[in-house]
């Protein structure tokens, strides 16, 4: 099994895990709710405790599943997510141009294909993918509020491997051209896009750009403030969206996710194929984590400012979802 097929089932294989998790409560009660949408680990644990004394014949693998969902690490931690991806998008970038060890590696793990990207679709996805994760990075470091909310440590370690792994694949069904190519200075040339490029980057911007706005539109609603002593947390309060964005979706921004992603599968389509299957397997895994985030934003919405406020929205796919 070559790297290209290890990707696209480790994508798979995250998705069912998201998805099992999603469909069993005793799992999604305990590992799928985080950030604001999560209650605090000590009235949790609080709870938990109660429930114990009241039936003290808790089975042992519940017991497992409470100490599991109590490990959290900082919401902020997201932002390592998007540091991750533009080092490991500089260091692969490194590797290709020079002929690194890394490089050889992944080439000597990956089957000889009959199609493949070509060298500029390479260039392009791998720029679009480095754009994406710097735009993110930039939102968390400057437009995101502090924020004393915790999320599962399998919430990071997932996101950690999604972002290694699409720092590969956005080249990897391109090796062919990279083995063939030599690099110039005539490299850094612009030539006139194909239609597919055109259509891929115009709704790479336009996704992005709308992004961008809910992200700031979001963090404006959140207002931090302190309290009179400075070694006590801070509060957050929470204002239902207004944006027209969100007028008729619970979560317009994972949308234009969504729409980065299918982008990046149809620009990186090796010849004669019409998307790149690798990313349309990381597409999928975008989807249903987000699509099962969304479903709980919606839920946390209802509990909070009742359900006419979320009455006739969709979470994140018009008319599906």
């Amino acid at each position: 099994m070559d790297l290209v097929s290890v990707l696209r089932l480790a994508y798979l294989g995250a998705t069912s895990v998201v998805l099992l998790v999603y469909l069993i409560p005793l799992l999604r009660e305990r590992l799928l709710a985080y950030g604001p949408r999560a209650a605090p680990s000590t009235t949790l644990s609080a709870e938990r405790e109660k429930a114990a004394r009241e039936q003290p014949d808790t089975e042992p693998f519940t017991i497992l599943l409470d100490r599991l969902a109590e490990i959290k690490v900082p919401h902020s931690w997201f932002t390592s997510f998007y540091a991750v991806s533009v080092g490991c998008s500089l260091f692969w970038a490194s590797q290709v141009v020079t002929g690194g060890p890394a490089y050889r590696a992944v080439v000597q793990l990956t089957a000889d294909r009959s199609v493949s990207m070509t060298f500029r679709q390479v260039i392009v996805a791998w720029a679009m993918m480095m754009i994406q994760a710097s735009r993110r990075l930039y939102e968390c470091l400057a437009i995101s509020n502090p924020s004393s909310s915790q999320m599962w440590f399998g919430h990071w370690l997932i996101g950690i491997f999604f972002y290694t792994g699409m720092s590969i694949a956005v080249w990897v069904e391109g090796i062919p051209a990279l083995q063939e190519h030599s690099f110039s200075l005539n490299d850094l040339t612009i030539a006139a896009p194909t239609l597919r490029t055109f259509v891929s980057t115009l709704l790479f911007i336009l996704a992005s750009g709308f992004q961008y706005d809910c992200h700031a539109y979001l963090a404006s609603l959140k207002s931090t403030t302190s309290s009179s002593k400075s070694d006590e947390p801070r509060k957050s309060d929470y204002k239902l969206p207004e944006h027209p964005a969100f007028s008729s979706l619970i979560a317009p921004h994972y949308t234009a996710e969504c729409l980065i992603y299918v982008s990046l599968a149809l620009l990186a389509a090796p010849r004669g194929v019409w998307m790149n299957w690798t990313l349309v397997c990381a597409l999928i895994f975008v989807v249903v984590n987000l699509g099962v985030t969304a479903d709980g934003t919606k839920s946390w919405y209802e509990t909070r400012f009742g359900k006419k406020a979320v009455e006739g929205k969709a979470r994140m796919i018009p008319l599906v979802w």
